[in-house]
């Protein structure tokens, strides 16, 4: 619980590299339009989508930024639900009974049937989800990687930032983090 307070104190004092806050954004997309329970519930581990638990693991593994992944996994959960789940359905049934081949389609039900990848809407979530988060990561990590350290030199200049640097919680905040 404190690594994740302690994360999302960096995220908002600026103490996120570039490469951290895109990798947020990468697997807050992913994991908010990948179904997080099992769409077969005979295949799901401990009820849950396995590539939903696979992801989240990386996602510890890799030190990607927590709250800025939950924010974006608020976000595209929420665009998942309104648009999306249509889409990734038709998007999975064309991908399953015409794109795939029948051998490969077999092979996600035989070995990896907790993934999911052999239901419509898990294999089509999936597929909606790597098309849309890749090239987001992408560009935020080029635009972040040349404009972060720009924006936060800018915003410690400003007149809020002194202010707000001048209160007991953030001089704490702030030992806590050196």
């Amino acid at each position: 619980m404190l690594g994740i307070l302690r994360q999302f104190v960096r995220a908002l004092t600026g103490k996120v590299d570039a490469l951290e806050f895109s990798l947020g954004i990468l697997f807050g997309i992913l994991l908010g339009l990948i179904p997080s329970t099992a769409v077969d519930p005979n295949a799901g581990l401990l009820g849950l989508n396995g590539l939903w638990l696979s992801l989240t693991f990386v996602l510890l593994l890799l030190r990607a930024s927590i709250p800025i992944c939950l924010l974006f996994l608020g976000l595209s959960k929420l665009l998942g639900i309104l648009f999306l789940d249509q889409a990734s359905f038709g998007l999975g049934q064309s991908l399953l009974d015409g794109a795939l081949s029948q051998s490969m389609v077999e092979s996600f039900a035989t070995s990896i049937p907790s993934w999911q990848l052999h239901t419509y809407w898990g294999a089509g979530a999936t597929a909606m989800a790597l098309l849309i988060s890749i090239p987001i990561f992408l560009l935020s990590y080029l635009v972040m990687r040349t404009k972060l350290p720009k924006w936060r030199e800018g915003f410690g200049q400003t007149r809020i930032a002194r202010i707000l640097g001048g209160f007991f919680l953030f001089r704490i905040i702030g030992r806590l983090l050196a």
